[in-house]
């Protein structure tokens, strides 16, 4: 079962608390923190590198190549010592991550290539197939399915810990893997009995741009991508900002299928809730992920949910 191979590795059973602090604070409904801070390289992303990775080894693979700003990239570098599975890293040349340094003392090969991140992912993929490497990037069907499996763990942990599914879980989104992975584990339990109904999912990301949320909040059911002059890029909102969202359509169906909601939040409230966060709850919290928090403070006063429902803030990563 990948949920306990995964924990095995130390990824998942990640923190998941209450916070009364923050009920008192805000004033509404019953809230839970879910903090993937935890994890081997302090992300969320360790969950579908991991996934991705074994696929690669059950495939017979010695390498892969994977685009990324920074955190994929460290968690594949990482996790790819289990496997014994070289990563090559393909960042875009405008980005400065500081885990570049970490990554190279770990075995990483990096590559700088130009364009936007999602040129990088393009180019990168066909740099593997040339080479003869795994194409480790999000958007084709094995990685997909892959990451699916491994973000609804997410959801078994959820509910496993309340001992039901909640009314509502927000998610920090960008590529939208993760948003549909988490609905994707919640609407598993739904259909085996071991949940009574499935939370609506929220997709909380940047005012910046995003497809996923600019295609909700217009009443799409098929995604329609921005244009790449369109977003507005900062070092806030970087986690979250997407012209092309890469399983962004699994992501929309998911919030349709979930009764979900949408919401764009800005660099200001970010960092605000993050610093509430860590003042409330001593949780280090990367401010682009406290977008889901943020998001259901939006939520609560749109949908006005009674007293005592259950709404969950996901955090995707620890501020680096």
């Amino acid at each position: 079962m990948l949920q306990a191979e995964l924990i095995s590795h130390g990824i998942g059973d990640t923190i998941f608390t209450r916070s009364r602090n923050l009920e008192q604070l805000l004033g509404f409904g019953k809230i839970y923190l879910k903090f993937e801070g935890g994890n081997p390289t302090g992300t969320m992303k360790d969950r579908a590198a991991y996934a991705c990775l074994r696929v690669a080894k059950e495939r017979g693979f010695g390498e892969l190549a994977i685009a990324s700003c920074g955190n994929f990239g460290a968690s594949f570098v990482h996790l790819s010592r289990i496997f014994g599975i070289t990563a090559h890293v393909y960042i875009p040349e405008k980005y400065h991550t500081p885990r570049i340094s970490e990554m190279e003392a770990q075995g990483g090969v990096i590559h700088r290539a130009p364009g936007t991140y999602e040129e990088v992912v393009d180019s990168s993929g066909a740099e593997a197939v040339e080479r003869g490497w795994y194409n480790a990037n999000p958007g084709t069907p094995e990685n997909r399915a892959a990451s699916l499996d491994a973000y609804a763990t997410i959801a078994y942990e959820i509910a496993e810990r309340m001992g039901r599914a909640p009314d509502a879980v927000a998610v920090p989104t960008s590529n939208g893997t993760t948003l549909a992975g988490i609905n994707h584990g919640f609407q598993n339990l739904l259909k085996s009995g071991k949940t009574t109904k499935a939370p609506a999912v929220i997709a909380s990301s940047t005012d910046g741009g995003n497809p996923i949320v600019t295609s909700f909040l217009a009443g799409k059911r098929r995604i329609v991508d921005l244009r790449p002059d369109g977003i507005t890029e900062t070092a806030i909102n970087e986690p979250l900002v997407n012209w092309k969202s890469l399983d962004g359509q699994d992501a929309l169906d998911a919030l349709w299928q979930s009764g979900g909601w949408a919401a764009n939040i800005t660099d200001e409230e970010m960092v605000r809730y993050s610093e509430i966060v860590e003042r409330e709850e001593g949780l280090s919290v990367l401010p682009a992920s406290c977008a889901s928090l943020a998001a259901l403070t939006y939520y609560a006063k749109e949908k006005k949910p009674k007293k005592g429902l259950d709404l969950v803030a996901f955090f995707t990563a620890r501020n680096m």
